[in-house]
Parts: C-alpha cells; sequence; structure tokens
C-alpha cells in the first residue's frame, strides 16, 4: 500500500494492474506469441519479435511496480508506453475492410484510450508525490 492511499485507491490501481496482468499472462502462450508477432510483421513493424517482447516486459514492470507501490509513478509509465504503442500497432481500424472487425478494432482503441486516460490520472497524482 502506499502512504496515505485510501481504500479506494488501492481498489482502483489493482484493478488496473489485474487487467494489465491477465492480458500479459494470457498472451505468452507460443499460439498467442506467434500470433501477435505475425500482427506485428504485417503491420509494417520493423523487429517485431523483440518489440513483442519488449511491450510484454513494459507491461509486466508496470504492473509489478504499481502493485508493490514502489516507484508507482515508473509502473505507471511503462504502461502508458506499452498502451499507446499496442493501440498504434493493433487497433488502426481505418485500414480494416471487414466490418465487424473494423467496428471490434474501434471499440478497442475507444477502451485503449480510456485505459490511458485513468493511467495518466495514476501517474499525475504517483509522479507529484501524492497517491493514485
Amino acid at each position: 500500500m502506499i502512504a496515505g492511499e485510501s481504500a479506494l485507491e488501492v481498489a482502483g490501481r489493482l484493478l488496473i494492474v489485474g487487467y494489465f496482468l491477465v492480458t500479459g499472462v494470457s498472451n505468452l502462450t507460443r499460439a498467442r506469441i506467434e500470433d501477435h508477432v505475425a500482427r506485428m510483421v504485417a503491420a509494417g513493424l520493423p523487429l517485431a519479435r523483440p518489440a513483442f517482447w519488449l511491450g510484454i516486459a513494459l507491461q509486466l514492470t508496470g504492473c509489478t511496480l504499481l502493485a508493490t507501490g514502489w516507484r508507482p509513478d515508473l509502473g505507471a509509465a511503462c504502461l502508458i508506453v506499452f498502451t499507446v504503442a499496442a493501440t498504434a500497432i493493433f487497433h488502426r481500424f481505418w485500414r480494416l475492410q471487414d466490418p465487424l472487425a473494423r467496428n471490434f478494432s474501434r471499440l478497442m482503441l475507444l477502451n485503449n484510450t480510456g485505459l490511458l486516460g485513468g493511467l495518466l490520472l495514476l501517474f499525475a497524482h504517483t509522479s507529484q508525490g501524492g497517491t493514485p
């Protein structure tokens, strides 16, 4: 727990951690790794495999820092960078032809935009010496 943090703030921080932890760990199966790398290559990303592992490292490092309360500002920053990069790579909905896939990708972009808003608030509170 971060000093001075209310139960509501702890719950909010841990819900953010839970979201990113579950998605990060679920992407570590061989099939999911290969799927992500193939999609990154298709999006034109150079060095897709190292970029995938960098993303996982950012995601899990951010989760660890936020869950432990040690340098939560850096944890939030890791997840901000991860979210912006993942959204830019995987949710270019305007390029999709299939209406269902386009709508799903657009919704995921909007979902990530909301997550980004929460992460920015968390970063603002923790980087100024306050509590989340």
